[in-house]
């Protein structure tokens, strides 16, 4: 188990420096910006930079629990008392530099435009959303990892690769493995006659078709590499298209698990506006994947079933 921790710490540990380098190249985009413009080091210009590191603070707790949880649900591996402690001591300390940092850099210009507690109130703002978001992106791993409802066994990726019929790398290649195990959780809980159950099977029959149109061997016979280049960019346009899909059906199928008066109807519409968006965007393409997610939708909102 220790080995597996020190395999996620080093994840994480990744993925924060990845977002210290995305940060210092916006910050540089920035300062290049108000200089072009005869703004440099004035108050907007410092705010704009405060504001990239807090975006940076937004992503890190959500991003770093998303590496604990997906690795976990991989290996099927809980998450203990210790290993909350371990990460919540990690994350703040790596974050409590930052936020040092920051002030170091940032609180004397603040001072000397006259904007002193307009930085310190910001910098108090931003600890105490760090804080927050860190408790809750724990406890949705631990509700994704450790969960334990009395439903079905969470689907391992081996379950999830033959249900679909997707490869191990596309699931990893566009990170929508946590997402399908919570959607076929979600799916498990939805109980009724023979006909939901084929409303079901053609839900995930949807998915099914997107995963092998997405893995079908397209010709990269090509001569050019510009045509290479285009390949490239359409298979991974590919794999957004399929993983924006997967997000927006989750919460879509979380509303189901709720109690019927305790739906949000306006959660369940927008998304399944955005899956229908997304799919009619892709022209003839995917259209004839839309009636397997539609008849669920209008089961829940009472238009078909």
């Amino acid at each position: 188990m220790d080995n597996l921790d020190d395999k996620i710490d080093t994840l994480i540990r990744d993925k924060l420096v990845s977002f210290i380098q995305e940060n210092a190249a916006r910050i540089k985009r920035i300062t290049t910006k108000f200089t072009q413009s005869n703004k440099k080091f004035t108050l907007d210009h410092w705010q704009a930079l405060y504001d990239s590191y807090d975006k940076m603070f937004r992503a890190m707790p959500r991003e770093m629990l998303r590496v604990e949880r997906e690795v976990r649900l991989k290996f099927v591996s809980t998450v203990s008392e210790d290993r909350v402690i371990r990460l919540k001591t990690m994350f703040n300390t790596e974050t409590e530099l930052l936020i040092q940092k920051l002030a170091k850099a940032y609180q004397p210009e603040f001072e000397r435009l006259g904007h002193g507690a307009d930085f310190e109130a910001r910098i108090e703002k931003s600890r105490k959303k760090l804080s927050e978001s860190l408790d809750q992106n724990i406890q949705k791993c631990l509700d994704a990892v450790n969960g334990d409802t009395g439903q079905a066994k969470k689907a391992t990726v081996e379950d999830l690769m033959q249900l679909y019929d997707v490869k191990e790398t596309t699931l990893h290649g566009i990170q929508i493995v946590a997402s399908l195990q919570s959607i076929n959780s979600l799916l498990a809980q939805i109980n009724g006659d023979a006909g939901l159950k084929e409303i079901l099977g053609n839900f995930q029959d949807g998915f099914r078709h997107m995963f092998q149109d997405i893995q079908k061997n397209r010709s990269t016979d090509t001569a050019t590499m510009e045509a290479r280049k285009k390949f490239k960019m359409e298979v991974a346009r590919d794999a957004m298209t399929v993983r924006e899909i997967v997000l927006n059906t989750e919460p879509f199928l979380e509303q189901w698990a709720l109690p019927e008066e305790k739906r949000n109807s306006e959660i369940i519409r927008k998304s399944w506006a955005n899956v229908f968006d997304i799919l009619e965007g892709q022209g003839g393409r995917w259209q004839a994947v839309i009636p397997n997610f539609k008849p669920l939708y209008e089961f829940m909102c009472g238009e078909g079933g």
